[in-house]
This record gives C-alpha cells, sequence and structure tokens, in this order.
C-alpha cells in the first residue's frame, strides 16, 4: 500500500516512479532512453555497475547521478537520504538527473514514522536530505523554475525484491 501512494504523490509533484523487482533492468532503460553517459553513482553497494564514483569536482561533469535512498514518505512521495549510509548528497543534487532507489520495506506512511525511525538508531546521522520530486523554486513574481538548487528531473525505483 505504502509504494502505490508514494509513487501517486511522488508523480504529483513531476517525479517518475516504477515499481519493480528488476531494479537493474529498470535502471538502464531509463540511462538509455536519457542517452546519458556519464553515470556518477554514490558509494553505496550494489550501484558500481551503474556508473562511477567521482570526486566531488567532476560531478558537474555528469548526467545523471545514482543513489540509494534509505527511506521514503508515502503520505508527499519523499525520499529520505542519510549522509552516514553512504556519501550521495552530491551525486543526488548536482546532474541533472537523478535516480533513486528505494526498498519498498523502507517506504513509511508519514514523516513521523520516519523521524522516529532515524531517532532510533544509536547516533543520529550529521546530514539527512529529504528530496521530494525535481528541483523546484520561484521569485517574487511566484515564476517557477525546475532545476536550480537540484536536479531537473526525479527517477524512483522502488525494489520490491528487498
Amino acid at each position: 500500500m505504502n509504494s502505490g501512494l508514494f509513487k501517486e504523490n511522488l508523480e504529483a509533484v513531476a517525479g517518475h516512479c516504477v515499481i519493480t523487482a528488476e531494479v537493474a533492468d529498470v535502471v538502464r532503460k531509463i540511462i538509455v532512453d536519457l542517452r546519458a553517459e556519464r553515470i556518477a553513482v554514490s558509494d553505496a553497494p550494489g550501484l558500481a555497475e551503474f556508473g562511477v564514483i567521482p570526486e566531488a569536482g567532476e560531478l558537474f561533469d555528469f548526467e545523471v547521478g545514482i543513489t540509494n535512498a534509505q527511506a521514503a514518505i508515502a503520505e508527499t512521495g519523499t525520499l529520505v537520504l542519510d549522509s552516514s549510509c553512504e556519501r550521495n548528497r552530491l551525486v543526488s543534487v548536482v546532474p541533472p538527473v537523478h535516480i533513486a532507489i528505494v526498498a519498498a520495506s523502507r517506504i513509511y506512511a508519514t514523516l513521523a514514522e520516519v523521524l522516529a525511525m532515524l531517532q532510533s538508531g544509536a547516533q543520529l546521522s550529521p546530514a539527512i536530505t529529504f528530496i521530494t520530486g525535481p528541483s523546484r523554486t520561484a521569485d517574487i513574481e511566484l515564476t517557477l523554475t525546475i532545476g536550480v538548487h537540484g536536479p531537473q528531473e526525479l527517477y524512483v525505483i522502488i525494489d520490491e525484491s528487498s
């Protein structure tokens, strides 16, 4: 149930979402469809096959960044990235396209549930990033601009196999 609600709410804010047990196939298809050649991945297990782990200064040369998300919030379509789990903050915000992979079992119904989960750990992470859809901002005249403070496109792959 949480996966479907998460997908619905992410797509309501212009994100893309796929629910699958074949994560690698979906990632490859997205990369092919985007015609991306320079793929940055965070240093999390299972991502190395899709790209390279770049130095921070190199990230501006990459078209796509791929990370894991440590949790997600169904009621808002929000990803939760914990910096203590992998070096993912820059990979998730610098390239113009972000692909995030989250386990279906890590999708919580509410923000309160995620905060309780985060606080239950031995030590709270020094940086937790909440991402809801592609980056967007508006000026004083309410002119909406996409991709100023982060990626212009967000793809989330919900892994049903874990």
